[in-house]
C-alpha cells in the first residue's frame, strides 16, 4: 500500500483530493495539510511514500517545498497539483513523477497511483553486508557483489565529488560552479537540486545509510560512517608509513591502490587529486626499507 500525504492551502480542494484517493484501496492517506511549515515539521516522523503537493501556496511554493524536502533527505515521490500548466518544467526539475491539473479528474488520479505502485514494485530490495566505496579503479559504491545502479550519471559524479571533499562544508554556489559552471546560475541551481534528489533517492532505495548528506545555511556536507573506503584505508596506511617507515604499512597502502583515482572518468575537477595520488604511489613504490 502507498502511504500518502496531501498538501493544499485550500481546504475544499484538499478534501476533494482526499475523497478521490480514498476510493483507491492501494493508497493510505497518513496526513493532510494546509500549512507547508507544519508538514516540514512532521514529515520525518510520518515517512510517506509520496506527497500530493499543491504548487501555488502563500509563503512557500510547492517547488520550494520539494527542494527543501530533498535537502533534508526526504525522498518521497512527488505528485504536483496545480491550476496552471506553466510549472511543468520546474516540477520535473525536482524529479516529480506526475503533474496533475485542477480540476482533478478521477482517471488522472488513478494513472498517478498506477505510476506510484509501479515505482514501488521496481525498487530494489536492500541487501545485507557492509558497504564498500571504491575510489581507486572504477568508481563504485557497493554492498557485497551488488553495486548501486544510478538513475542519473550526474548523481554518480556528484557523489564522487562529495567524497573528494568528505567532511568539508560546500556552498551550493561552489557546487554549481564546479559541476554546472557553463549554465546560468538559476539553471545550475535547478540541476543541483535535481541531481541531489536523485542521488539521495538512489542511496535510500539501495538501503545505504552509511553516506550521510547534511544541509545548513546554503551549504552541504557528506559524512562517511562505517563503510569500507579504499581511499580512507590508503590514507591511514600511508600516514603510518610516513611516521614509522613500516614496511607493512607501505604494503597495505599499495594493496588498496587497485587502479588510478576515479579511473576512466573524465571529470575535470578530479584531475589534480588523481595526479596527487599517482605521485604518492610512485613514492611508495620507490621506497625500500
Amino acid at each position: 500500500m502507498i502511504r500518502a500525504i496531501l498538501l493544499d492551502d485550500e481546504p475544499i480542494i484538499l478534501n476533494e483530493l482526499a475523497s478521490l484517493l480514498k476510493t483507491d484501496e492501494r493508497v493510505e492517506i497518513i496526513g493532510t495539510y494546509t500549512d507547508p511549515l507544519q508538514l516540514m515539521q512532521e514529515i520525518p516522523m510520518l515517512r510517506p511514500d509520496c506527497i500530493f503537493l499543491d504548487i501555488e501556496m502563500p509563503g512557500m511554493s510547492g517547488i520550494e517545498l520539494a527542494e527543501q524536502l530533498g535537502s533534508n533527505n526526504i525522498t518521497a515521490e512527488i505528485v504536483f497539483i496545480t491550476a496552471y500548466n506553466h510549472y511543468a518544467a520546474q516540477a520535473f526539475d525536482v524529479s516529480a513523477i506526475d503533474y496533475l491539473l485542477k480540476p482533478i479528474r478521477p482517471e488522472r488520479i488513478r494513472k498517478a497511483v498506477d505510476k506510484l505502485v509501479k515505482l514501488a514494485a521496481q525498487k530494489p530490495q536492500p541487501i545485507q553486508g557492509k558497504w564498500a566505496i571504491h575510489s581507486f579503479g572504477p568508481f563504485e559504491v557497493k554492498q557485497g557483489q551488488t553495486s548501486i545502479r544510478w538513475a542519473r550519471s550526474k548523481s554518480r559524479e556528484l557523489l564522487a565529488y562529495f567524497l573528494q571533499h568528505e567532511g568539508c562544508w560546500l556552498s551550493k554556489y561552489k557546487l554549481c560552479d564546479d559541476q554546472w559552471g557553463q549554465y546560468e546560475p538559476e539553471r545550475a541551481l535547478a540541476y543541483l537540486q535535481t541531481s541531489l534528489y536523485a542521488m539521495r533517492k538512489n542511496l535510500k532505495d539501495a538501503g545505504c545509510t552509511e553516506l550521510r548528506i547534511e544541509y545548513a545555511n546554503d551549504r552541504y556536507i557528506l559524512r562517511v560512517l562505517e563503510a569500507d573506503w579504499d581511499l580512507r584505508m590508503f590514507e591511514t596506511a600511508r600516514r603510518q608509513f610516513d611516521q614509522t617507515a613500516s614496511e607493512e604499512a607501505r604494503r597495505q597502502a599499495l594493496a588498496v591502490y587497485r587502479g588510478e583515482y576515479l579511473e576512466g572518468e573524465d571529470w575535470i575537477w578530479s584531475d589534480i587529486t588523481r595526479e596527487a595520488y599517482r605521485r604518492q604511489v610512485q613514492k611508495l613504490k620507490k621506497t625500500v626499507k
